[in-house]
């Protein structure tokens, strides 16, 4: 959700999940006072199974392959158009 800062936590579950938040409320893209919300022009949401996807594909292929034998019974979803794509 947010990023850790060393200021005291706010009111951060009325706030959008997006990547430029900050713990204390301020976004770390824009020196603003406060956050806009999904009003901002800079506002994009997490989507941590796109992320995650993201970093397996990063992976050396003997890693990918390992890991797909492992976890998901020799099948690759990050490799697939459709990240709902073997459910």
């Amino acid at each position: 959700m947010a990023e850790l800062t060393n200021k005291p936590t706010v009111g951060l579950s009325k706030l959008p999940d997006c990547r430029g938040l900050l713990e204390n409320g301020k976004c770390k893209l824009m020196n603003v006072p406060a956050c806009f919300g999904v009003s901002c022009t800079y506002y994009k949401k997490i989507d941590s199974l796109t992320k995650a996807y993201e970093r397996l594909s990063s992976l050396p292929e003997a890693k990918q392959e390992c890991i797909a034998q492992k976890y998901y019974g020799g099948f690759r979803p990050w490799k697939g158009t459709d990240v709902n794509s073997r459910w």
